[in-house]
């Protein structure tokens, strides 16, 4: 089985996806992360050099590759859902954690990530921009506010 995670930046996904993976024994792998080391350069400076639409080509093609893992837990980039056709290519469930707004604020300003579209929108911007393509996505919708209680409903959701 693979789970992708899908979510807002700064919702946990990396974090939750971590501690899943260990408690399935499965394996985990951050997208962004995994992207970063095959082009030897972070998201911020992909988007910067190369723009976001090729940035999402990268996302494409990675999303391919995955098509061939089994018993993973992958934690998406934030922007992932942009691209409707991303769905037909994620053999596996899209488990969306949802996190409230103003909490997401609080996380992120405690952040060392840069996010690059949080230079130009505000995370209520974005949030507006991918709810419905979220929704599009989900076939497991937790809250993400505690990790652990999040990771009890999505392994009851499994079952």
């Amino acid at each position: 089985m693979k789970l992708y995670l899908i979510g807002m930046p700064g919702c946990g996904k990396s974090t939750l996806g971590k501690k899943l993976a260990s408690r399935l024994g499965y394996s985990f792998i951050d997208m962004d992360s995994y992207i970063e080391k095959k082009m030897g350069m972070f998201v911020e400076e992909i988007f910067t050099n190369y723009g976001e639409d090729y940035f999402r080509a990268l996302e494409v093609k990675t999303l391919v590759e995955f098509r061939e893992l089994d018993n993973v837990i992958i934690a998406t980039g934030g922007g992932v859902i942009k691209n409707k056709a991303n769905k037909s290519i994620m053999d596996g469930k899209c488990v969306f954690l949802e996190v409230p707004l103003d909490e997401l604020e609080k996380r992120l300003s405690k952040s060392n990530i840069v996010r690059p579209l949080l230079k130009t929108n505000t995370i209520y911007d974005l949030y507006e921009e991918r709810k419905a393509l979220y929704d599009y996505f989900t076939d497991i919708k937790v809250s993400n506010v505690n990790v652990d209680e999040a990771i009890d409903k999505i392994m009851e959701a499994l079952k």
